[in-house]
């Protein structure tokens, strides 16, 4: 006689391996770091908004040119604080 149907022991064994894929796959997925992520862009927003820079931020002054129409030039002294870390790299300009 040729079996053509799934006994109770074979539909619970499909079951747990199906589970456990989908566990393995939420577990390391890439979107687990993304809330990690969102705080850490977040902190740094704050930093810049609140003018509060820590050890990861350089200052220094430069001076750029500004065309205007083409014809006249005008130049600017701003501030460039950079924000670097390893997966992040900021740049911000302020007018001095």
């Amino acid at each position: 006689m040729v079996k053509s149907s799934f006994t109770l022991f074979e539909t619970l064994l499909s079951i747990v391996l199906l589970s456990l894929v989908v566990v393995g796959f939420i577990k390391y997925s890439y979107y687990d770091n993304f809330d990690e992520e969102f705080n850490s862009l977040n902190k740094i927003e704050n930093s810049f908004n609140k003018k509060n820079y820590t050890h990861n931020f350089t200052n220094s002054s430069k001076d750029i040119q500004v065309f205007i129409n083409e014809t006249q030039i005008k130049e600017i002294s701003v501030k460039e604080i950079k924000y670097k870390d390893e997966k992040t790299k900021l740049i911000k300009y302020e007018i001095n």
